[in-house]
């Protein structure tokens, strides 16, 4: 059973299982998910992390998933939102989820972060990855919208190494991602919160936001990271939503 382990006037933090605590909620309770699941073990492995310290290592610090459990939770996400699951996924995982999308969602777009400062392919024997694929999933009922115009999908950043966890993506991008997919007054949803970036992004911009992280050091992490953060500058102002006028649909493109 997931417990409370931090909460303020705009993000609640959860320590637990993300799959326990989905099987608590109920269908369209978040108005978005934008999340960064664990990749597979092949990958997790393969994989090295870059801080600022320079060191650079497997990721080993939490757990993967295999194809079933990541189409699963993807599936279950679909449901509790009431519109749109954006996932950074492995190359291979956004490759199959473009051709066959997890029950309940549809593919929309498949966009890219391209690394400004990637980790080197340490054999030296091919070029290194550089880049990490975006899955822009929405629930198969309802049209897509969202407020990017003509806006591409794809990122060009740094990698965050300074937060403490192996992963952690870059507050921008976040940043720009709740902008486009969700307004003010939304609630968003991470059950994989690692080091808090989605939830940060979602209360500097005046979004609600609800993590969920099995790790207990992590959810330390976040808190502290979180009560560091100054709180948003909100107008008193009603936003227009998503579905009004102006709005772009991403399967227009």
């Amino acid at each position: 059973m997931a417990e409370k382990y931090y909460e303020d006037d705009y993000v609640t933090l959860y320590h637990g299982d993300s799959f326990e605590f989905l099987a608590e909620m109920q269908e369209e309770s978040v108005d978005a998910v934008i999340t960064d699941p664990p990749y597979t073990d092949r990958t997790h492995q393969k994989a090295r992390s870059q801080h600022a310290s320079g060191v650079r290592q497997g990721i080993t610090a939490f757990g993967s998933f295999t194809d079933s459990q990541l189409w699963e939770m993807l599936a279950q996400l679909g449901k509790v939102s009431r519109g749109w699951v954006i996932a950074t996924l492995d190359y291979a995982h956004a490759f199959e989820v473009e051709k066959s999308p997890p029950a309940g969602l549809k593919c929309q777009r498949l966009g890219v972060w391209v690394k400004r400062n990637p980790t080197p392919q340490l054999t030296g024997d091919r070029p290194a990855q550089g880049w990490e694929a975006i899955a822009y999933l929405h629930r198969e009922k309802g049209r897509s919208r969202w407020n990017g115009g003509g806006a591409h999908g794809n990122y060009f950043a740094r990698i965050d190494g300074a937060q403490g966890h192996p992963t952690a993506k870059p507050l921008p991008i976040l940043e720009d991602l709740v902008t486009k997919f969700t307004n003010p007054g939304d609630t968003v949803f991470d059950p994989f919160a690692g080091s808090g970036t989605t939830l940060v992004a979602a209360r500097n911009l005046g979004r609600r936001a609800v993590g969920v992280e099995l790790e207990e050091r992590y959810c330390e992490l976040i808190a502290k990271r979180i009560e560091a953060t100054p709180p948003p500058f909100v107008f008193e102002e009603t936003a227009a939503p998503v579905s009004s006028t102006g709005a772009f649909d991403l399967g227009d493109l």
